[in-house]
């Protein structure tokens, strides 16, 4: 009489896929690929629109700047100016202080010095008062203070703490702060 005992120690057969099945991309991640591409048609169009009427504002500065000075070389030069065009000749002034704010260097000073412990929120130019209003985080009080001191560093003037307050229900509880510079000399 055999007995049939089954082998304990019996190899199970393996399963080897050489060139499995490409996995699909998760659905979140099209969702996020499909609003990043909005995002950025989106930024561009803003970018387009805002370089159009920059252009259009410095069309216009060039055209009042030509037609003062053409009424200024004129024979019949007279004292007094209508109102219209002295509205034009501030309007002119106010774009051309606009235009002439180093835009690029004081954008890029306010972020150099942000650093890993700042993040900048808002930035407010005034071209008209040469000052600029930051609105800020900081991780701490330490941080808020070094940020102003940076920004005094960078050639800004009169650089002020307008307000700042705890964020307690934000994650990290960061310091939210306002600051007041100014650049140029006037």
């Amino acid at each position: 009489m055999r007995l049939s005992m089954p082998f304990p120690n019996r190899a199970r057969p393996l399963k080897l896929d050489f060139a499995p099945a490409a996995r699909r991309a998760p659905a979140l991640g099209w969702v996020l690929l499909g609003a990043g591409g909005v995002a950025a048609i989106v930024a561009t169009l803003q970018f387009q629109l805002a370089h159009a009427a920059r252009s259009r504002e410095a069309g216009a500065l060039t055209e009042l700047s030509e037609q003062l000075q053409e009424r200024r070389a004129g024979a019949g030069r007279t004292q007094r100016a209508d109102a219209r065009d002295a509205r034009r000749a501030q309007a002119a002034a106010a774009v051309a202080r606009e235009l002439q704010v180093p835009w690029a260097t004081l954008l890029g000073s306010l972020e150099a010095v942000a650093g890993r412990d700042v993040a900048l929120l808002v930035v407010e130019p005034s071209a008209a008062r040469q000052t600029v209003r930051i609105t800020a985080e900081a991780r701490s009080s330490g941080a808020m203070l070094d940020y102003l001191d940076a920004l005094r560093a960078q050639g800004l003037a009169d650089v002020a703490l307008v307000s700042h307050q705890v964020q307690a229900q934000a994650p990290g509880t960061p310091w939210r702060f306002q600051a007041q510079a100014r650049w140029g000399t006037r």
